[in-house]
């Protein structure tokens, strides 16, 4: 049922195992030495692979040296595929600790009499110019070859000397005058000049020199007029201002000025310049130079007669370079939007960007009126919170009558006949177009149920393909994620579209429905859904596919309607194709089943019922995700998710049971005795007070949980978060609501402040807002409380807590999406060195000596994209660059003395604490390395605890692991001799080769010192 590619997506999968790095460099190594050349080619191409699974500097510098002496030695054959590999593997090169050595085997070819291997070996070391930077024989050596007459060795040296341009500012202003001098030599042919002019790009190290490059660039453009060397010389002059930033504003100006060149390609080429320009430095453009443009453009469009390259042309070819010219320049516009030279440009008095932009939005022209429409809606977008909206309002207004011609001109289109190809291009535009739409909705909510309605228009009455019903189901459902009340008048609409759906149609456009069943779910947030709702989705359910099916439930369980998913998810763990999925499908039905039935009061009124039952089937599907996980993927988080969810509804059923305590055990005679000795007049309430106080500590209990899964969660996304940090706030109100019952204001045990908490409908995600929306009615009973004098303990006054305790369990649980995807998933490795000899045993030091603990480790980050949400193309999530990146590394080292059995014989006089030492290290190209120096030690056994915790951009701590221990001995110096060492160095490679520990795999495959990250639970 499930397909292979939502493995990855759902946290689910078998791993291969994996073969130790001692191991894989052996196995390659080996291929090296083979008489065979295509076993050395298979050999050398699987470096870069062993580079990123095990990125250590010892086994890095050691594959590096081996595949020097490869090609050294070797045919010109395996030095190309040597060169792939140093190319391809730029970021571990810093890593080689023999740098000499490893540039002297290469170097050496340099002086072979075979003009290939020499180029060869300048394109190798252009490609460790990173490394080598300043080593004045390889600049000697680029010099000299650039006079060659050979030309495949010329064009190495062009580019090994663009490499080392790039990074030496010592070459970089030496080559200047070598350069200038070639382009200038007669005897240089045109095509080599013209190789060689992009050198000068990277030559912004110094003012001096690049006002020098600029000033010579200038005089190529007058010598050589040509469009080849126009357009080249053109482009390096723009990213060499876009290096610099220094005289950016003036190169600005010099390529707005050159758009009067006649040339249709010359014009271009500008055009695509002044958009680089505008990426790179849009804050320095200034309003003139947008109008400058637009009058150059408009000069362009109003020109009759001749052709702007031959004397004659044809009026289609007139309308095709008019075009493009207005196509390009709309990009160069686009650039700018974020630039306030673009504001200042649309308030202007009869602004020529304004007129400009409403010719273009009226365009019969498909794609100009496409970009048109995003670049009014990204100055919408970026600039909603500007105080002067004249102009603003008025583009809004403009946007939407170009949305609306656009999203006409696509109906009418797709009822032509067209080919493949045109099909395709038109589906792109329907993506475009409304993915500006809901860009434009989120910056102006006014318009969201404009919009609705016309995309609702369009699937009731348009005749689309599957794939653009698709797209528009997606854009709607964009809109009520953000919007739920825009979508709500649109759902009889969508209902009656769905109800009059076949099963054929349904299975036919699996992905529309779903998404629309999505929308639905959307506008039911806040509701129940109605039995007319609810037959139509069933009706739905019954003809789908497994898929869908649990595509449903998933979205259902997002939205909070857990008896949709229990109705989705019956029968779908019988038709899975793995244990694991198997497991992971029972969980979810189990899950649905409790949050159904604590939430259902009309079929079971007793809420301490509800409760119970729910807790059974809680732990009922922990106990299933245990058995989904896999040595592979760990599904911590689910796990712990859960289980704090059945802790908070034990705490619930405690609670409830304390308040029944009054009742059932009224405070006896003695009470107010009892309260006058311990100082408590709340005591005289009798054993309710006793058990109300427990319950303050099993929810303050389940809110540090909360708070710890909250510190392991680095990968969530930002509404994950939100999530759990209502979920731990809502613990601590209730333990608050029975601190103010229970204690006085000055008792010692009341920890928490006077203030409630606050939540803030507007800055979270629509999925949470019934949740906030429970928690701000519960606080407001539980101020009632806080607001009258409390002398005893009553019914009225547990009845009021219990109302509180109502409503928050009774609301549906919108489930995280990372308890179903990750967006992005960060792993961190780490070797701890040394190790002992044999896996299992203790690490051997003399009393008296200290240990140097080193700890090695890389950090890899992968992230996925945002396929298979209802949302589909339309999100802006920040899923496709990662939530968060680790800025720094934080090592813990606990040393801590293992206590012997023999209490007796042991010296109490020696230290028995724990020693810590607390590092950060910043990682280097996702490698971080750090060393710890260990004393004070005293006979016996120690425990070396390595933990390690993620440190983010904005300063927070992530526990996320791993862990390593170590055990060490400490021996007395008259046993000196029957220690062990705690490492050697081993011949056959200049750095003593591989350490012990990353020879020894451990039970999974990884080396024994390799711990991922997430197989050691935090708590």
């Amino acid at each position: 049922m499930l397909r292979p590619n939502t493995l990855t997506e759902m946290g689910l999968g078998l791993g291969e195992p994996e073969m130790d790095a001692n191991s894989a460099l052996t196995e390659l190594d080996k291929g090296l030495r083979s008489p065979k050349p295509g076993e050395q080619c298979e050999a050398i191409v699987r470096f870069p692979n062993l580079f990123e699974k095990y990125p250590f500097p010892i086994l890095i510098n050691s594959a590096f040296l081996k595949l020097a002496d490869v090609f050294r030695t070797s045919t010109n054959f395996l030095r190309i595929w040597v060169l792939r590999v140093c190319q391809q593997s730029e970021r571990h090169l810093d890593k080689i600790i023999n740098v000499d050595e490893f540039v002297r085997r290469i170097f050496s070819v340099i002086h072979s009499n075979d003009p290939i291997a020499r180029a060869l070996t300048l394109r190798t070391l252009g490609s460790l110019s990173g490394l080598i930077p300043e080593r004045k024989h390889v600049h000697h050596s680029i010099r000299v070859s650039l006079d060659s007459s050979d030309t495949v060795e010329v064009s190495a040296a062009i580019y090994a000397a663009t490499c080392f341009a790039k990074r030496s500012k010592t070459f970089a202003n030496t080559m200047c005058t070598k350069i200038s001098s070639m382009i200038k030599r007669i005897s240089t042919p045109n095509d080599l000049k013209l190789r060689l002019i992009p050198i000068f790009k990277h030559m912004h190290h110094d003012v001096t020199v690049a006002s020098t490059v600029h000033g010579f660039c200038q005089e190529i453009l007058e010598h050589y007029p040509s469009k080849e060397f126009v357009i080249t010389t053109l482009h390096t002059m723009t990213e060499l201002a876009a290096a610099t930033l220094s005289n950016l504003k003036e190169q600005v100006t010099f390529l707005v000025n050159y758009l009067d060149d006649p040339r249709l390609i010359v014009k271009l080429c500008v055009l695509e310049d002044l958009k680089y320009l505008g990426k790179k430095g849009g804050h320095l453009w200034e309003a003139h130079d947008i109008s400058t443009l637009i009058k150059s453009v408009q000069k362009y469009k109003s020109q009759e007669g001749e052709s702007m390259e031959t004397d004659e042309a044809s009026d289609e070819d007139k309308d095709s370079e008019e075009k493009k010219i207005v196509s390009y320049s709309l990009d160069v516009i686009k650039s700018l939007t974020t630039s306030s030279a673009i504001l200042n440009c649309l308030y202007l008095p009869d602004s020529v960007l304004k007129i400009f932009l409403r010719n273009c939005i009226e365009s019969s022209e498909r794609d100009v009126a496409l970009k048109t429409v995003h670049i009014s809606t990204s100055i919408a977008v970026n600039w909603k919170n500007e105080t002067l909206l004249n102009s603003s309002i008025n583009l809004v207004e403009m946007t939407v009558a170009g949305l609306d011609a656009l999203l006409n001109d696509l109906s009418s289109a797709a009822s032509n006949p067209m080919t493949e190809g045109d099909i395709k291009r038109l589906e792109s535009d329907w993506e475009r177009c409304l993915s500006y739409g809901v860009l434009l909705c989120k910056a102006t909510p006014s318009k969201c149920s404009w919009f609705c309605t016309a995309l609702i228009n369009l699937l009731k009455h348009g005749k689309f393909s599957a794939k653009t019903r698709n797209i528009i189901s997606q854009a709607i459902g964009a809109i009520g994620d953000f919007r739920p009340e825009a979508v709500q008048s649109i759902l009889p609409d969508i209902l009656l579209f769905l109800e009059n759906l076949e099963p054929e149609q349904i299975q036919a456009e699996n992905n529309t429905v779903v998404c629309l069943v999505a929308v639905i779910l959307q506008s039911h947030q806040k509701y129940v859904m109605g039995e007319r709702v609810f037959t139509i989705v069933s009706k739905i359910l019954n003809s789908s596919n497994c898929w869908d099916k649990y595509r449903i439930a998933r979205n259902s369980f997002r939205y909070g309607q857990p008896t949709l998913a229990s109705k989705a998810l019956d029968g779908l763990s019988s038709k899975v194709s793995s244990e694991n999925f198997y497991y992971w499908m029972s969980a979810l039905y189990n899950i649905s089943r409790a949050e159904a039935s604590v939430a259902d009061s009309q079929a079971v009124p007793n809420l301490q019922t509800r409760l119970n039952q729910s807790c059974t089937l809680y732990l009922q599907a922990v106990m299933s995700l245990r058995a989904a996980s896999s040595p592979s993927v760990s599904m911590q988080f689910q796990i712990e998710y859960m289980r704090i969810r059945s802790e908070m509804f034990v705490a619930f059923m405690n609670f409830l049971s304390a308040c029944g305590t009054l009742q059932f055990s009224p405070p006896p005679a003695i009470a107010p005795t009892i309260a006058a000795v311990s100082r408590d007049d709340l005591l005289k309430s009798g054993r309710v007070v006793t058990q109300l106080r427990k319950s303050i500590r099993d929810f303050q209990t389940v809110s540090e949980l909360y708070g710890r899964l909250y510190q392991t969660a680095f990968d969530a996304d930002n509404d994950t978060l939100m999530n759990l940090t209502i979920l731990q706030q809502l613990c601590l109100i209730i333990a608050r609501g029975i601190e103010t019952l229970v204690f006085s204001k000055d008792h010692p045990s009341v920890t928490l402040q006077d203030q409630f908490f606050t939540f803030n409908e507007e800055s979270s995600s629509s999925t949470l807002h019934l949740l906030i929306k429970s928690c701000n009615e519960a606080m407001k009973i539980l101020k009632g409380l806080k607001d009258s004098p409390i002398n005893a303990v009553t019914h009225q006054h547990l009845e009021t807590i219990k109302e509180a305790v109502r409503i928050l369990v009774e609301t549906p649980l919108p489930y995280p999406r990372f308890f179903f995807q990750n967006l992005q998933t960060t792993r961190v490795k780490i070797a701890v060195s040394p190790q002992p000899r044999t896996p299992g045993e203790n690490v051997s030091v003399i009393l008296g000596n200290n240990l140097a603990l080193k700890v090695e480790g890389v950090i890899h980050q992968t992230t996925a994209g945002t396929k298979g949400s209802s949302k589909g193309n339309f999100t802006d999530y920040e899923s496709s660059k990662g939530f968060r990146r680790p800025k720094a590394i934080r090592m813990t080292v606990v040393s801590t003395p293992v206590q012997s059995t023999r209490a007796h014989l042991v010296d109490t006089k020696l230290a028995t604490e724990a020693t810590t030492i607390v590092k950060e290290v910043y990682p280097h190209k996702d490698f971080f390395t750090a060393q710890f120096l260990l004393g004070s030690w005293s006979n016996g056994l120690y425990t070396v605890t390595v933990d390690t915790a993620l440190i983010d951009y904005d300063g927070r701590v992530w526990l996320t692991g791993p862990r390593a221990t170590l055990g060490i001995r400490v021996l007395s110096s008259d046993l000196q001799q029957n220690t062990q060492p705690i490492s050697e160095n081993k011949p056959g490679t200049p750095t003593g080769g591989m350490p012990p520990a990353m020879a020894r795999p451990g039970p999974s495959g990884t080396p024994s010192h390799m711990v991922p990250s997430g197989s050691i639970p935090r708590y």
